[in-house]
């Protein structure tokens, strides 16, 4: 039986437009699915909009509408960013959405039934003058635990320690500054210590697991679980289906996740699959990308509302990310710093140039900052001078040479030999990097087969070669060896740039299917004639003056 991979980004939230550092769990899925699908793996690919929380009520009535009209135009506009920078997903679905209400009530009757929900009378912080509860991300304070300022209501992002809102030192409301007042009232818990021997033993048996990944639930588990409100007094969200709780609803990181099963199912519903072949079936796996400020959700929270029942598959590997900041700060929407992915679709470069920058950049090992010197010269020096030079040498030569015929690949010399198993190892590493979640080396690799390429051709000159008729048959032969390795750095870089690389891909040969190219982990061929009728300059160069322009504008 063919193995199943479902692969999930982190859902973006609904209260704003992304910024680039928001976009990275989405970049790092997009090109790690499309990797697997080069190697003809059962890839579902899936995200949707997290809709529900404080935020949400906030927004809409900031804009004096509802939060489902908010809802909907939020997300289509978040859709169209994920449709400009070519994010391939299967299905982009929505919280709010019918299936994920009945996939969350089912999910937690399922925990109440077998005792794992605990009610309990608790504090709440109340803003007397916004006459609201300030659950979450609209409470500021100072971390009880590592007494640094600046931590929410829910979570401190410098200790990664679990927060009640309530426990917070010179809480402030977010909304207008005031202190807020204590309130007591009844709530739903989810009883995370009765799951900790569970949650040990999957986390130490899952081999996937690295680093942050591993560690910190660990070392949670290790100090002592706590459980978690899962419930809220607000009026926007799923309802909770217990009495007593009519007029509150789920706590939104309880119901997002779920959205990843509802997704699937909406997606599974559409085209006569079953999304249980997905969540349910052993032979399936569970792929979550994110940054590592979800990690407690997604390994602590996440896999106990999983374990409500035996039959949910669990994570089988969590992808995070550490911070991609802006110019040494952080991104700021309010302060109108940094630059936002609206923003983006705006600027005069493509999507492919976007994605190449961020792809090098990666936060995957530590924390990197976007700077705008540092893009044009990642642009130039890496894109421009290397994939985009190679294949514009080669399309202009081929252009003036006319048709291009297959080689006997007996007369292969020793460098091009050589020069194909250098091609077979960086697919190989390109490969193994990538399911180690290493999506930038991935991409060094792929670059590494365009150099081979430039090498190549310099070496061999064949712009010398064609005006010579008697060297007509070695033109051929290093032009068509020159394009060879231009399928293979094209293959390679396709997921990271698939706009440009499809367009070179089909000119090289328009019936190349890319669905299962790389499964057998070899070079890959040509077998038919080329023909090039078009040779253009896949990027164009930024000078300095675009840039200086563009620090003063973000």
């Amino acid at each position: 039986m063919t193995k199943k991979h479902l692969v999930t980004s982190a859902l973006p939230y609904i209260n704003n437009i992304p910024h680039l550092g928001n976009f990275i769990p989405l970049l790092r899925s997009d090109i790690y699915t499309r990797i697997l699908k080069l190697q003809g793996e059962n890839v579902l690919y899936i995200c949707a909009t997290d809709e529900s929380g404080t935020r949400t009520e906030i927004e809409a009535e900031k804009k004096q509408m509802t939060e489902e009209k908010y809802c909907k135009i939020m997300h289509k506009k978040i859709k169209d960013i994920l449709i400009w920078f070519n994010i391939g997903v299967d299905y982009f679905g929505r919280t709010s959405s019918k299936s994920n209400h009945e996939l969350t009530k089912e999910i937690f009757l399922d925990l109440h039934k077998q005792g794992y929900i605990c009610e309990k009378e608790i504090t709440l912080l109340y803003c007397p003058n916004c006459k609201r509860y300030l659950p979450d991300s609209y409470v500021e304070g100072i971390c009880p635990f590592c007494k640094k300022p600046g931590a929410k209501g829910d979570q401190c992002d410098n200790c990664s320690k679990f927060i009640n809102p309530e426990e917070l030192i010179d809480p402030k409301c977010k909304l207008c500054g005031q202190t807020p007042v204590i309130k007591k009232d009844k709530h739903l818990f989810l009883d995370l210590p009765k799951f900790s021997g569970k949650l040990k033993k999957y986390i130490e048996g899952n081999r996937n697991f690295r680093g942050i990944e591993k560690n910190l639930p660990l070392a949670w588990i290790k100090d002592g679980l706590e459980p978690r409100c899962i419930s809220r007094n607000l009026s926007w969200g799923v309802k909770i289906p217990l009495e007593g709780y009519e007029n509150k609803v789920f706590y939104v990181w309880f119901d997002a996740p779920i959205g990843y099963i509802a997704a699937t199912k909406d997606y599974c519903d559409k085209n006569n699959l079953d999304y249980k072949d997905y969540w349910q079936n052993k032979n399936s796996e569970i792929i979550h990308f994110m940054g590592k400020d979800n990690v407690p959700f997604h390994t602590i929270i996440w896999p106990a509302e999983l374990m409500s029942s035996k039959k949910w598959n669990l994570p089988s590997r969590i992808y995070s990310n550490e911070f991609l900041n802006y110019e040494k700060g952080k991104f700021s929407k309010s302060n109108n710093r940094g630059v936002f992915c609206d923003d983006v679709m705006k600027l005069s470069y493509n999507s492919d140039t976007w994605r190449f920058y961020l792809a090098s950049v990666l936060p995957e090992g530590k924390d990197s900052d976007f700077e705008w010197q540092e893009f044009m010269e990642k642009i130039n020096n890496e894109l421009i001078a290397n994939y985009a030079n190679f294949t514009y040498r080669i399309t202009s030569i081929a252009k003036r040479f006319g048709q291009i015929e297959p080689i006997d690949k007996g007369k292969l010399s020793k460098k091009e030999k050589d020069i194909s198993n250098k091609i077979k190892e960086n697919i190989s590493n390109y490969l193994n990097e990538n399911i180690k979640g290493n999506i930038k080396e991935s991409l060094r690799n792929a670059l590494n087969v365009s150099s081979l390429g430039n090498q190549y051709f310099q070496e061999n000159k064949p712009w010398e070669l064609i005006k010579d008729e008697s060297k007509k048959e070695e033109a051929n032969h290093v032009l068509w060896f020159s394009f060879l390795i231009l399928l293979n750095a094209s293959v390679l870089l396709y997921p990271f740039m698939p706009a440009k690389t499809k367009e070179i891909i089909e000119q090289i040969d328009s019936s190349f299917n890319m669905s299962n190219c790389l499964k057998e982990k070899i070079p890959l061929e040509l077998e038919k004639n080329i023909l090039l009728r078009e040779a253009k300059p896949l990027f164009k160069k930024i000078e300095e003056k675009e840039i200086e322009e563009l620090k003063k504008r973000f």
